[in-house]
């Protein structure tokens, strides 16, 4: 029967005819001859309607719901897990609150030596703190050649855990070696107060 078209038309006009039928002959006979049909009828559609169709509705309802439910939980589960390992992640390039007293003194120490250079002036670290984290700077004169400038900052912005050139001014020194410069630099690093699991 494929590709045979049907034509709607020939239905509708038989229910019609039949719709017209019924009512012809419930007003011909009168309305409580069929009294008992309608009111059996009325009662199998009202249990029809509540013993058939509405229990596996309400039960398809409420497994809709219980599945969005297990969606959104899911699609929350795996956005935690996401957001947990940035978080962790980002704590393994951060100092330790034990390494707190001397790390970023250390590490700047260690740049500056692994570089083969010697500070004219080295300011002790100041902490800053603000919303469970620790902020720690510290200040380094020293002079320089440009080459030099660029490996030691490239050392210790590459440093694991993190260390921050937040600041660098280059100015070119009057006196002494031509090429030299005279370079003040803060540095900054970022301890977490608590590491949250």
């Amino acid at each position: 029967m494929a590709g045979k078209d049907i034509d709607i038309q020939v239905y509708l006009n038989a229910v019609k005819t039949e719709a017209q039928l019924v009512v012809a002959t419930v007003k011909d006979k009168g309305g409580k001859r069929f009294g008992k049909a309608f009111g059996m009828s009325a009662v199998m559609i009202v249990v029809a309607y509540f013993g058939i169709y509405n229990p596996p509705q309400s039960k398809i309802s409420r497994l809709n719901k219980e599945i969005e439910t297990a969606r959104t939980m899911s699609e929350s589960g795996a956005t935690y897990k996401d957001i947990r390992g940035q978080l962790m992640g980002s704590y393994g390039d951060l100092p330790l609150m034990k390494d707190r007293q001397q790390w970023l003194s250390n590490a700047v120490i260690d740049s500056l030596r692994a570089e083969d250079l010697t500070p004219e002036m080295f300011r002790p670290v100041v902490e800053t703190e603000a919303d469970g984290l620790i902020f720690q700077t510290s200040a380094v004169q020293i002079s320089l050649k440009f080459d030099e400038v660029y490996r030691w900052i490239q050392r210790l912005e590459g440093a694991t855990p993190l260390m921050h050139v937040e600041l660098i001014e280059i100015s070119k020194k009057s006196s002494g070696a031509p090429g030299v410069n005279t370079v003040s630099a803060s540095i900054v690093t970022t301890i977490p107060k608590m590491r949250y699991e």
